[in-house]
């Protein structure tokens, strides 16, 4: 497993959640779109001056395969924490 060191992500960016995911996964497939753009304005969201606050991670991970749903999250989540911690709002997840 690749280490990667949280405290390098500054800024929330697509590059650093791909980072931490294939770090944290050996990933067979990944794709994170972001989304924020259409969440602009919305009840609980910050004006983030074009941050990045919500994404779509489509993805595909031996480690996730079998697992229930809710374990799957959990792992990405915990997984994601840092750009959570960093302002990163929601996260859909669409697991292959």
């Amino acid at each position: 497993m690749k280490i990667f060191d949280t405290r390098l992500i500054l800024k929330n960016s697509l590059e650093s959640l791909e980072n931490l995911l294939q770090c944290g996964l050996a990933v067979q497939f990944l794709e994170i779109l972001d989304e924020s753009a259409s969440h602009a304005g919305h009840a609980g969201v910050r004006d983030n001056h074009g941050a990045l606050t919500h994404v779509c991670v489509r993805i595909q991970a031996a480690a996730l395969t079998g697992l229930p749903r809710l374990e799957q999250h959990r792992k990405l989540y915990a997984i994601l924490q840092p750009a959570i911690d960093n302002g990163l709002h929601a996260i859909r997840f669409e697991i292959m």
